[in-house]
């Protein structure tokens, strides 16, 4: 029973005001308890409001009125793995978000009476070490990168898969991704396209020096280890494009999986339809002189 909702959004909606409005007054009509982000409050004007925090407050869902971007952002803040979240998609390229701003009545009132669906998604859990000591620890639902940041030059990432060694990647970078994060990062540095129901972890090389070294798919119980093997100042690990920190010479990243996260789908939304929508796949090509 769906009987909390948080409203999160996205910078620079002031255009879309009404929009927030609407769907507020529609969720208290239903009798919901409804909590606001700030930046929400902020836009609307609001001094008094229920104030929703991420990793903080308690709800039964999370109504993010953005993209992808949003959801891995409001992701990136919370502790829990088994959070729900129904997306408004007022980015461009998202894959989580569910409907366009102008369904959205129509849409909770299907949720509100039970019809839908949960799509639980596999996240993954990295955590960094440097001298045996560890540093820092994430969750990601996309990806987990170590990269160069901005020398054009290759690093050298020593890879180990559950203690035996894989390969040493002397690359722009590597990603340990998620079949949910296969159409994301990973997908625009040449690797598979996997669906978010296989269990897989998938490892890309980013602009790998050998043609010999292609993306690998892994069963999601195996461990991952990353060794920097370069003493570049400027090298990094981002999860999720929203953490960042910096990685040295002999750090270790160790990747494995690390439970779910939930969204709620439409019975009608169907993930096929989803990659020829986003991907444009079967559209004609125009010329271009």
């Amino acid at each position: 029973m769906i009987e909390s909702i948080a409203i999160v959004s996205r910078r620079n909606l002031d255009n879309h005001k009404a929009v927030f409005e609407k769907i507020i007054k529609y969720l208290k009509s239903k009798k919901k308890k409804v909590y606001l982000e700030e930046r929400v409050s902020i836009m609307l004007g609001l001094k008094k409001y229920d104030k929703f925090k991420a990793g903080v407050t308690d709800v039964d869902l999370i109504l993010v009125m953005g993209g992808d971007g949003t959801i891995l952002r409001v992701l990136s803040q919370l502790d829990s793995d088994r959070t729900r979240f129904f997306g408004i998609n007022m980015g461009h390229l998202g894959f989580l978000s569910e409907i366009p701003p102008v369904q959205i009545k129509k849409t909770f009132d299907k949720i509100f009476s039970g019809k839908y669906t949960i799509d639980s998604r596999m996240m993954l859990h990295a955590e960094l070490y440097r001298k045996g000591k560890k540093l820092k620890e994430f969750n990601a639902l996309n990806e987990v990168v170590v990269s160069q940041a901005t020398l054009s030059r290759l690093i050298v990432l020593k890879t180990k898969v559950d203690g035996a060694k894989l390969a040493n990647f002397n690359a722009d970078g590597l990603l340990v991704a998620t079949p949910t994060g296969s159409t994301a990062y990973s997908l625009s540095c040449g690797g598979p396209i996997v669906h978010p129901y296989l269990s897989a972890i998938i490892i890309t090389p980013i602009c790998p020096h050998s043609f010999n070294q292609k993306p690998l798919v892994l069963p999601d119980n195996k461990k991952i280890e990353i060794i920097v093997a370069s003493d570049y100042e400027s090298m990094n690990m981002t999860v999720d494009g929203q953490k960042n920190v910096k990685v040295r010479n002999g750090d270790v990243i160790k990747v494995r999986k690390n439970g779910y996260v939930e969204f709620i789908r439409l019975p009608s939304e169907h993930y096929f339809m989803n990659l020829r929508n986003k991907l444009g796949w079967g559209e004609r090509v125009e010329k271009c002189y």
